[in-house]
């Protein structure tokens, strides 16, 4: 049972809170990523007198909304929170997000389904950088979002002037008909997204942002990309996630080029 929980929309205020959940769950989000995810759309939590017991975060593109940061406290399962907090942005369809093993049953149950998955890679890149990239600039933010229109399907332009803010703790390089970008997290660097003309032209700008990098985690369904990965060293790592959809048949997009996400909580 509930009892006295209040559903409520997080602030900025909450995040210290939020982290204390990442904590539990063994999540690598950072502040940064908390802060940056609750200006692109609303996020909520459950509260009770002991604090905050779960999230659910959601941002809303025209296409879709993409939903993230459904967490709750080991210290609060078997409460039916988490149904609760996914019912509180369920009332737009369609909806997408990335599923965990542990999580992808009850979204099933709430009328999701898979359309792909990925995998999670991680590694020290010991090799040169191929030089195919250059620094993006906020001067390319038009630009980047109409190519990521194309590709992830997402119409998100406040999302590329972010990444290119150069207060962000996003790095993005830009290369012929691609883009990538880095985000810190506990351990290095997380790759994402990655777009690109073939799975020959992403590999390249891999190794423009991953040499030197410490370690690297990239999350990629495609086969060329991991294999590429294997063979400089990259370990696969835990079950990765599935992509899953309601309200829809598919995401959108040019999938073919979308060699990984954003992240798993921006599609």
């Amino acid at each position: 049972m509930l009892g006295n929980v209040e559903i409520r929309r997080l602030g900025v205020e909450d995040v210290p809170e939020c982290m204390k959940l990442i904590t539990d769950r063994g999540w690598a989000w950072t502040p940064a990523q908390w802060e940056m995810m609750l200006a692109l759309g609303p996020g909520y939590g459950a509260f009770d007198s002991s604090g905050l017991l779960g999230t659910a975060l959601t941002t809303p593109y025209p296409e879709m909304q993409a939903i993230s940061g459904v967490l709750v406290a080991s210290w609060a399962g078997r409460r039916g929170i988490g149904t609760r907090l996914m019912s509180e942005v369920l009332e737009i369809d369609p909806s997408v997000l990335y599923a965990t093993a542990m999580g992808e049953p009850l979204y099933a149950r709430l009328g999701f389904h898979p359309v792909g998955e990925t995998a999670d890679f991680h590694g020290v890149f010991g090799g040169e950088p191929a030089g195919v990239s250059r620094a993006g600039t906020p001067s390319d933010a038009a630009a980047l979002a109409e190519l990521d229109r194309e590709v992830s399907g997402y119409t998100r332009p406040v999302l590329w002037e972010r990444l290119l803010d150069p207060a962000s703790p996003y790095a993005v390089l830009v290369s012929d008909g691609g883009v990538i970008a880095t985000r810190p997290n506990p351990d290095g660097v997380t790759i994402g997204p990655l777009i690109a003309p073939s799975a020959s032209a992403a590999c390249e700008m891999i190794t423009d942002v991953a040499a030197g990098a410490g370690r690297v985690r990239v999350d990629t369904h495609d086969a060329d990309v991991a294999a590429f990965l294997l063979e400089r060293g990259f370990e696969k790592r835990g079950g990765g996630c599935t992509l899953m959809v309601r309200g829809s048949a598919d995401v959108p997009g040019d999938r073919s080029r979308y060699f990984a996400p954003a992240s798993h909580a921006l599609g």
